[in-house]
């Protein structure tokens, strides 16, 4: 008789691939998910939740950095870079709308970001479905080259990390690494 090996769940997973702080900068606070929630006129997934509540502020492999809506207002926060990220995704996709056929959020199926890279990338989620079901949309460096990856946020984070979700708009070296780290911002 043959045994599925159980699998952790995509948290777990990204948690032994880079451990989180011992003290996070800038946690989750559950009490406040509500009113961000209101602001932003949508709920957020669970497993984005759980992972700023672990992980908090920072980057992985000093390069991915997700924003947060308990960063301080400005650039990183999540509610501000919805405003200006969305702003600049809407300019130029009035410019290349063939190139950028996803429509921006709060329209059906539209992006809402989620972070970039230090080498220029964005990170949205494509809000199909209900949040629990959205996936990842990755873009190239200032470029409109972009995939869709219909994986939650540490399941995406996890498969790139590990090499098992391969994209070549990220560092080749990057699921190489010997060790993966994650960086609280100070």
């Amino acid at each position: 008789m043959s045994r599925a090996r159980a699998t952790p769940d995509p948290l777990a997973r990204l948690r032994a691939l880079a451990p989180p702080p011992a003290e996070p900068v800038e946690p989750a606070d559950p009490r406040r998910w509500p009113a961000v929630e209101q602001e932003l006129g949508t709920a957020l997934p669970a497993d984005y939740k759980a992972l700023t509540a672990v992980y908090g502020s920072g980057r992985f492999d000093e390069l991915l950095w997700l924003f947060s809506p308990f960063a301080p207002r400005g650039p990183g926060n999540l509610l501000d870079e919805r405003r200006t990220t969305l702003d600049a995704y809407e300019q130029t996709r009035r410019r290349f709308p063939a190139r950028l056929p996803l429509p921006p959020f709060p329209e059906p199926g539209g992006l809402l970001p989620l972070g970039r890279s230090d080498n220029g990338n964005e990170l949205y989620w494509l809000t199909e479905g209900a949040p629990d079901a959205w996936g990842v949309v990755l873009f190239g460096g200032r470029s409109t080259d972009h995939e869709v990856h219909r994986l939650g946020v540490a399941a995406f984070l996890a498969g790139v990390l590990s090499g098992g979700t391969p994209t070549p708009l990220l560092p080749d070296d990057l699921p190489r690494r010997a060790a993966h780290t994650f960086t609280p911002f100070t």
